[in-house]
């Protein structure tokens, strides 16, 4: 009996050993794509905001043109189409389901107001449709590696969903990294944008026409952002899963150690109880001697 106890021990060792390779493998590939895509969000950053900028000052400049009127917030928005970006992979902790809950949140707190929601992601499709709700479009295997094209292409999609009045507000909810440690949800507009009012009170001279600048940098504008907000999500991610295969590794670790300890003593326990009975035994056929 005590021997099959001591086997058993050991298949549980050898389980966790082999589970414990594989999560730190993860973790090392984790870390891996997270110093890429952290490299490229700090890279495309710093590009986003000068153009952001610059869409803000020619926009002050015009915006009592159509082109620019469309795109202005104006008033409180009736319909609220919600795009939602989780991951297609799990074991990366509570991310992705923090991201869906945090939907079904917004969803709630904005009621009559709430349109539909557009969902890049599997994790997030999955649970949404288990859920029953109601999804005007859903976008999975994505963005594995976000590239500026894929970006520039939704952004157009949710720009023609918003420019023929079938919303009047676009929102994306989405992960960031506060810390390596820490994931957390963003809330932001994408659709209408609201001009800064500082920028409004200079004035700028454009050669060419602010106009034709416009319609240059608008697309632009929305691409980057939305591009943005994809490497920001990836690192969020990354971030999760690396410290999820981490803890996973740590967890097994110490798991390890506990059947380690407990297969020694009742290793030694059983060697200590064999010499004692060897002893009897040799006592006793002194006795009889």
């Amino acid at each position: 009996m005590g021997r099959g106890i001591q086997l058993e021990i050991k298949r549980k060792i050898s389980s966790v050993k082999s589970t414990m390779h594989m999560t730190k493998a993860m973790e090392m590939v984790a870390t891996a794509r997270l110093q890429l895509f952290k490299k490229n969000f700090k890279n495309f950053y710093e590009y986003e905001k000068e153009l952001s900028s610059a869409f803000q000052r020619i926009s002050s400049s015009i915006e009592d043109i159509d082109e620019v009127k469309n795109f202005i917030w104006k008033h409180t928005p009736s319909k609220v189409m919600i795009v939602v970006i989780s991951g297609d992979m799990g074991l990366c902790g509570s991310y992705n389901d923090d991201i869906v809950n945090a939907s079904y949140e917004r969803e709630k707190n904005l009621g009559e107001s709430f349109d539909s929601f557009y969902v890049i992601g599997s994790k997030a499709s999955k649970r949404m449709r288990f859920d029953e709700k109601k999804i005007r479009r859903s976008i999975t295997d994505m963005y594995s590696k976000p590239f500026y094209d894929d970006a520039q292409s939704l952004s157009n999609e949710l720009m023609r969903i918003y420019t023929k009045g079938e919303v009047d507000c676009i929102e994306i909810i989405h992960g960031y990294s506060k810390t390596s440690l820490v994931q957390n949800v963003k809330d932001e507009v994408f659709l209408p944008i609201k001009i800064d009012k500082q920028s409004q009170n200079i004035s700028y001279d454009f050669e060419p026409s602010a106009e034709e600048m416009l319609k240059v940098v608008m697309p632009q504008y929305f691409g980057s952002k939305m591009y943005r907000i994809l490497l920001e999500s990836r690192v969020s991610e990354q971030n999760a899963r690396q410290n999820a295969m981490r803890n996973a590794t740590e967890n097994a670790k110490k798991l390890i150690d506990d059947l380690s300890l407990k297969y020694n003593k009742m290793r030694q326990f059983y060697i200590t109880q064999e010499v004692i009975e060897i002893t009897n035994s040799s006592e006793g056929l002194k006795g009889e001697e």
